[in-house]
């Protein structure tokens, strides 16, 4: 059985949500990390982790994971603009502060 890259991320986490993932839909995977031990590279050949699944379930892993990452639709903030409501301030009453008790005053 050969094994294809079906997926490749520099973040550890991320990688391991995608193999929790596919193995949750029934898709056998491993997970082949380039770095090496103690210093965190997070850049080339050497920072990527990649997913790979028998080459038969490319296709599905990926078509799986890419409905997952896919752009969230707008939220309802974003769709409907906010509007600026004009605020009179000088118009504000104040209402006197109450004395606090216990509280000596001064002569």
């Amino acid at each position: 059985m050969s094994w294809k890259v079906c997926h490749a991320t520099v973040f550890e986490p991320e990688a391991y949500l995608v193999k929790g993932f596919l193995e949750h839909q029934g898709i056998p995977c491993l997970l082949e990390n380039g770095r090496f031990g103690m210093d965190p590279v997070r850049i080339g050949n050497l920072g990527t982790i990649r997913i790979l699944v028998p080459e038969e379930w490319v296709p599905v892993a990926s078509k799986l994971i890419s409905r997952r990452t896919r752009p969230a639709r707008p939220s309802l903030a974003e769709s409907h603009p906010a509007q600026v409501i004009a605020v009179d301030f000088s118009r504000r009453r104040r209402r006197p502060r109450a004395s606090r008790r216990g509280r000596s005053e001064a002569p």
